[in-house]
């Protein structure tokens, strides 16, 4: 009897906590007309590959040691050099994580795969340009014989619409120290974990592959509780180029977690998340004075605050198309995968052979310092009040109008190479880009 009792308080806590966690989620901003997260259809990747599938234009196909694997990233388009691999307990499926059993990450531009050795599902997160990032999974036993794809809202959002993404259903990357068993540890006296800084404070509770000289990272590491890491302990973990030590490569589609296609990633995600929230501010303070607008109420309608809120937005963006505060390395960086070719080889090019998924990797991990990202459906869908504003900030930096400290990382010539390429390579340019000048 206690124990039924017992059982019964569980799951009456577990349910108020569903119910309390889903009227928190009604009261995110995302939630509210115009953007209609949780309501609206998606326009993403992966919703265009179910309704493939439903009209039976195409169809997944089962592997026995990879399930759905290879036949999701195939219709997606996403190559297998992008596999970079987390062993931090950080997903749906953190109890089958560890290092002896990462999870595997694969990425384009648009969508990301996540997949782990033994696990009942493939989880995936697509951005779509207006809601943002949408999630899903595909179930891999034998109850979902035809892959049916099924999207997910409530338990993703809690971690991908928390703090950590600045409440939008955004994408996370986190470097969390980890124990032998994947189990997230605090460390006393450690070196900070800040993402945007330099090498050594990244991919705590990831495996890294990759040459990259006297440059020390977290990757690869394990600790226990309190433990104090110095870069002494990061040492023998650095410049590695085979992971074989630490679980059974043979179990995933490469052996790699290459170094370049991580800092790919993190670039990514980010400018991922910058986007979708200068989207979302954006259309919810259009729509407050469009709403305001039709009542008659001026009180209510605020061009000035709309005004001044767009174009903080739009340098926000333009910094981050920009990779302004970008990572210089100290030392030139080499991965162990095809990963740098391959994604080089998928971007637009100009006349002279340029593009802006041109890698450096001796100074720096772009050589022009203008992100890809603005060929995207996220980039191009921004409301055109924003999006004409962040066309005009950005034209005044490469034309080399605004000469402000924190652009110093471009010199003329990049920025005149960077306006070039745009010219030849973006469609819909606003005019005065198209009246610019060449080199």
């Amino acid at each position: 009897m206690t124990l039924t009792v017992a059982a019964r308080c569980l799951r009456l806590s577990a349910l108020i906590w569903i119910v309390i966690a889903q009227s928190a989620q009604a009261q995110l901003s995302f939630q509210r007309p115009p953007i209609e997260y949780s309501e609206t259809v998606a326009a993403d990747p992966v919703a265009t590959l179910i309704k493939q599938i439903d009209g039976q234009q195409r169809a997944l196909g089962r592997e026995h040691s990879f399930g759905y694997l290879n036949s999701v990233l195939k219709a997606l388009d996403i190559p297998a050099s992008s596999q970079t691999l987390v062993f931090s307990k950080t997903s749906l499926q953190r109890h089958l994580i560890s290092p002896s059993n990462p999870r595997a990450i694969y990425f384009n531009d648009d969508s990301y795969v996540a997949w782990v050795p033994e696990g009942k599902m493939i989880e995936i997160a697509s951005v779509d340009p207006a809601l943002g990032t949408i999630f899903y999974t595909i179930d891999q036993t034998d109850s979902n014989p035809s892959g049916q794809i099924v999207r997910r809202g409530g338990r993703c959002l809690f971690c991908h619409a928390s703090s950590d993404t600045g409440r939008i259903p955004g994408l996370l990357m986190q470097s969390v120290y980890t124990d032998s068993g994947g189990n997230r540890v605090f460390s006393a006296n450690a070196i900070p974990t800040n993402s945007s800084g330099p090498l050594q404070g990244r991919w705590a509770g990831w495996f890294v592959t990759g040459k990259h000289g006297g440059q020390r990272h977290l990757g690869n590491l394990t600790i226990n509780e309190g433990q104090s890491v110095s870069v002494d302990d990061t040492e023998e973990n650095a410049n590695v180029i085979d992971l074989s030590d630490w679980f059974d490569v043979d179990r995933y589609l490469t052996p790699h977690s290459d170094i370049v296609a991580l800092l790919v990633l993190r670039h990514q995600i980010s400018m991922h998340n910058r986007l979708i929230d200068a989207h979302h501010q954006a259309r919810l303070r259009l729509y407050a004075d469009a709403v305001a607008a039709n009542r008659g109420d001026d009180a209510k309608a605020q061009p000035q605050e709309t005004s001044a809120l767009l174009d903080q937005l739009a340098e926000q963006v333009v910094d981050a198309l920009l990779m302004v505060g970008r990572t210089e390395f100290s030392d030139p960086i080499n991965g162990t995968s095809t990963f740098a070719e391959d994604f080089s080889n998928r971007g637009r090019k100009d006349s002279q052979g340029r593009g802006l998924r041109d890698l450096d990797l001796r100074k720096s991990l772009f050589r022009y310092s203008c992100s890809y990202l603005i060929y995207t459906p996220s980039f191009d869908s921004l409301p055109d009040p924003l999006l004409s504003r962040i066309y005009r900030r950005l034209f005044d930096v490469l034309n080399s109008t605004d000469n402000r400290d924190k652009y110093s990382h471009l010199p003329d010539p990049d920025r005149s190479a960077i306006l070039q390429i745009l010219r030849e390579t973006k469609n819909d340019l606003p005019a005065e880009w198209e009246a610019a000048g060449t080199e």
